[in-house]
């Protein structure tokens, strides 16, 4: 009898508020999905780093604190921490292929800012250009409501 295969939605996360509201957007789709989360921090070594220089446990432990700080305790989803050296655009898209992804979550701008072209941040046009997956953009700020009170875009 085949087994159901594991959903997987991926998240880029580079500690900025976009990537924290990438994840908790996140969690509420793969709460209601049934699906778990990789939450991939991937990063590029400075010019001169020494060749022994390993940050991923440091990250891997910054990653594990944002994950609890910002999972609602009832939430029964999964959430891996994944560190990759690399571009991150191309990072993200190699874990969403190795777990066979159905998304890839990221925020509009993070860490690197808004490309040339203005709207999106680096990696979020970068992704949008090049996934062989759907990648979901989630704003930066809220927009008003009717009301005029401040609410999250989704």
């Amino acid at each position: 009898m085949p087994t159901e295969r594991e959903r997987w939605i991926v998240v880029g996360m580079d500690f900025s508020d976009g990537a924290i509201r990438a994840l908790e957007y996140a969690v509420e789709h793969a709460n209601a999905a049934g699906a778990s989360i990789a939450c991939v921090h991937a990063y590029e070594d400075a010019p001169g780093t020494p060749a022994f220089h390993d940050p991923a446990p440091a990250i891997r432990q910054q990653l594990e604190e944002v994950i609890a700080l910002r999972t609602p305790t009832a939430c029964n989803v999964r959430i891996d921490s994944v560190v990759r050296r690399g571009a991150p655009w191309e990072k993200l898209a190699n874990v969403a292929t190795e777990l066979g992804a159905e998304l890839i979550v990221v925020g509009v701008d993070g860490e690197r800012g808004a490309s040339r072209e203005g709207f999106l941040g680096t990696v979020a046009l970068r992704l949008v250009t090049t996934s062989p997956r759907p990648v979901v953009v989630v704003p930066s700020d809220p927009r008003p409501d009717r009301a005029g009170s401040r609410v999250p875009r989704r």
